[in-house]
């Protein structure tokens, strides 16, 4: 896996992680689905201001999209430490 394989493969994990669908996220970032699907197949190549817009989506850091592995997110998109159960929370508001 190359550098900028590492991203997009992370954004599909935080995407299942969280129960989002490729439409939940591209509706909560302004971003096309058809696009998002070739950013996490590596097709597409998105830009800074496109990361940031999804991390904000995934209510992560844009960091979070650039960690190996699969770890759960330690940060929100806010800079609070991540908690599984704020996150909830925060979904049935």
């Amino acid at each position: 896996m190359n550098d900028r394989e590492k991203p997009c493969q992370r954004l599909k994990f935080l995407r299942r992680f969280k129960n989002m669908s490729q439409d939940d996220v591209s509706l909560a970032s302004g971003i096309d689905r058809s696009h998002l699907s070739q950013i996490e197949t590596g097709k597409a190549s998105p830009t800074a201001d496109i990361l940031y817009r999804i991390a904000k989506a995934l209510n992560v850091k844009p960091i979070e999209l650039f960690k190996e592995g699969v770890s759960e997110p330690e940060l929100t998109y806010n800079g609070e430490p991540y908690n599984k159960l704020t996150e909830i929370r925060i979904l049935f508001r």
